[in-house]
């Protein structure tokens, strides 16, 4: 579970632009947050919509950082590292018995995963995708962008399963309305031919439900993955 340590921010999002920035109004006037989502995040930039954000540390670059948002569908993280941070804090000998944590981001080769965990002695690598794009009867679809990159992380977790080593692909559905998730096959053709790859080579496939709220987020339980 991550459990705010400080108590968020509400407001009222006004616009997202270049990115990383994003105007919201709040009882003392506007602020300008630090949005740490590369995505288009469709559905979840309603003017007007509730969100809240944190103060940032000092030295920063802004002063704030936007965090969640209820969207007309369920309320959803848009700080992507969340998933991520949320995975390395959870027992994932949940879903993937008999495994132990080793370590978050380890690289092999060019490549940083998400997390490394060990099953005796071997490794077992593990790339994290957040999910917070909720399409038609609660599927999650990823990526909301064409993505190259998670291509690329695909087909790299297959070639390593068919060189027998264990690996996994875990979405994180960070938006509490989505009950799949899939691959959004008609934005991104080759994001969904390099899972159904990787699933034929041997990389396990898992989605999370969450439960997001201003205090907390956490774990709700496994939901459907659909890769045909």
């Amino acid at each position: 579970m991550i459990r705010y340590q400080e108590p968020l921010i509400e407001g009222r999002f006004i616009r997202r632009y270049k990115r990383f920035f994003s105007d919201i109004d709040t009882s003392d006037g506007v602020i300008t947050a630090h949005c740490a989502n590369t995505g288009r995040m469709t559905g979840l930039l309603d003017e007007g919509s509730r969100v809240w954000f944190r103060q940032q540390p000092p030295g920063r670059k802004l002063g704030f950082a936007w965090e969640l948002v209820k969207a007309p569908l369920g309320m959803a993280c848009i700080n992507t590292a969340r998933a991520n941070e949320l995975l390395s804090l959870t027992d994932l000998s949940r879903w993937i018995p008999e495994v132990t944590f080793v370590s978050r981001e380890p690289t092999v080769g060019s490549h940083r995963f998400d997390l490394e965990l060990a099953r005796g002695s071997r490794p077992v690598y593990v790339e994290i995708k957040s999910v917070t794009m909720c399409g038609d009867r609660g599927i999650g679809l990823f990526p909301d962008a064409p993505s190259e990159r998670a291509t690329q992380h695909a087909n790299l977790l297959a070639d390593m399963a068919s060189d027998g080593i264990e690996t996994h692909l875990v979405f994180v559905a960070m938006h509490t309305g989505i009950q799949s998730v899939s691959p959004y096959r008609q934005l991104d053709g080759a994001f969904a031919d390099a899972c159904q790859r990787a699933r034929d080579f041997g990389v396990t496939f898992h989605a999370l439900g969450t439960e997001i709220t201003p205090q907390y987020i956490r774990l709700a339980g496994v939901i459907p993955v659909l890769l045909d």
